[in-house]
């Protein structure tokens, strides 16, 4: 199996076609994110539920990031105001956990790379997808071009998916893509003097207005 695409999706995958017992090559186009902390990507905290979790534990990464969940039991609206209103997200004390993204990618990629069935390559893009010869052509951080046969090609290279792109070639398949006008940018709010939690930690904190949306999650 080659998996193109290291991000949540595709690590995933690796961990769960290597315990079927699968040989996996998984490629990225960026650096290890373990290795090179100039690794650039989301950084906007994950809000994880039960069917996660559920997850990352078949996975066998659970245990490891348990302690850095920080659960969340509902919303907590902020009104023009300053009013506050508490939405919780479930009557039997149910919540969704709020944790880094780059932690769980970083646990399933170390996880991943304990199969003795996968190999990680890293700084390699896909270039060029023969479906009828099951090849994939990808290019090296070098510069470099070499081919990979597989059984099966799975992509889980995001939103300018360049394995989308190929079959696309191959086959008839409907595609859009819609831009919208809105954008975002990340914001930090400081722990307290003394090291404490500004705003009620255990809630997804939510400012909605008419032209835009402000969240802030606990980490």
């Amino acid at each position: 199996v080659a998996i193109v695409g290291g991000g949540l999706v595709g690590s995933l995958a690796t961990v769960f076609f290597a315990k079927r017992g699968w040989s996996v090559d998984l490629y990225e186009l960026r650096k290890d994110p373990r290795l090179d902390r100039s690794v650039s990507g989301r950084s906007i905290n994950l809000a994880l539920s039960v069917r996660g979790i559920s997850a990352l534990t078949a996975a066998g990464v659970q245990a490891r990031i348990t302690d850095a969940m920080i659960p969340m039991k509902g919303r907590l609206i902020h009104t023009r105001g300053g009013a506050l209103s508490s939405q919780p997200y479930g009557v039997f004390g149910e919540c969704i956990n709020s944790i880094d993204r780059k932690m769980i990618n970083e646990h399933l990629l170390t996880s991943a790379e304990g199969f003795p069935n996968v190999r990680l390559h890293f700084g390699v893009s896909l270039l060029q997808a023969d479906y009828d010869q099951n090849q994939a052509i990808f290019v090296g951080a070098d510069g470099s071009k070499f081919t990979v046969q597989s059984d099966l090609m799975i992509g889980t290279d995001g939103a300018y998916s360049r394995a989308r792109a190929q079959l696309m070639r191959k086959i008839r398949m409907d595609f859009s893509q819609e831009y919208i006008d809105h954008a975002y940018v990340e914001l930090t709010i400081p722990a307290t003097e003394d090291g404490e939690y500004a705003m009620d930690s255990h809630h997804l904190h939510i400012w909605p207005r008419q032209t835009f949306m402000m969240i802030a999650l606990p980490n």
